[in-house]
């Protein structure tokens, strides 16, 4: 199986692959990722950041035979695909299911300097058991996100299958629990999944592996590298 190699294109790699495949994005960088903000549902527009991401995503799809896109239907996710969904004139599809992982009154919290030691205690724990711990306020945990996301995770396979290659444009929790259910982890596992804003996974479904791929700027040769990567 190609991987640890260079490409010319991600549509000369998908072309080694000889099958249709998913192919799993994060948002660019938001204006709240920016700022340390805890960001959950809310509805934050990309970054200028973010928006040479998109770029770099633009061109390294460029190339690439997709049939269908699915995003959150939240901004950040929608301003991600928007431009490749124009260029190939492929309509959005957008699924609220796909939107973050909520936070409850957490949400506009401050990362690095919260309000009292009440929350920040809160948040800790929050952050030491995301599988189980539910923030107060509304807030989901990796479990519930996971139950939500069995539905789409077969519609995307289905379109996969169907029609060709599939993109999703998704968030950071909301992919980790794709990728848990596309490879069969356990939810220790899908929680250690990393996917930051500059990464692509590609998921080749008939050998069940996956691969990622970071993101770099338009007219770099592109690496593989089989596996998905980790959290710190």
């Amino acid at each position: 199986m190609p991987h640890n190699q260079a490409y010319r294109s991600l549509q000369e790699f998908l072309d080694r692959l000889q099958e249709n495949c998913l192919l799993l994005v994060r948002h660019g960088e938001s204006d709240w990722n920016a700022m340390d903000l805890i960001q959950g549902q809310q509805d934050r527009p990309l970054s200028p950041v973010g928006f040479k991401q998109r770029k770099n995503l633009f061109f390294l799809l460029q190339s690439v035979t997709l049939t269908r896109i699915f995003t959150s239907t939240l901004q950040r996710s929608i301003q991600t695909a928007l431009a490749i969904s124009e260029e190939k004139k492929i309509p959005l599809e957008r699924m609220p299911a796909l939107s973050e992982a909520k936070l409850g009154i957490f949400e506009g919290e401050s990362k690095v300097s919260f309000s009292d030691d009440f929350s920040r205690k809160m948040y800790q724990a929050f952050l030491d058991d995301e599988i189980n711990v539910i923030l107060p306020g509304g807030g989901e945990n990796l479990k519930m996100v996971d139950m939500r996301i069995a539905q789409p995770v077969t519609i995307f396979l289905e379109a996969v299958e169907s029609s060709g290659h599939t993109l999703v444009v998704g968030h950071r929790n909301v992919n980790k629990m794709i990728i848990r259910n596309l490879l069969g982890l356990s939810f220790e596992q899908g929680y250690r999944v990393e996917h930051e804003n500059n990464l692509l996974y590609v998921y080749a479904p008939k050998i069940q592996q996956i691969f990622s791929i970071e993101i770099s700027s338009p007219g770099a040769l592109i690496r593989i590298e089989p596996g998905y990567k980790e959290i710190d």
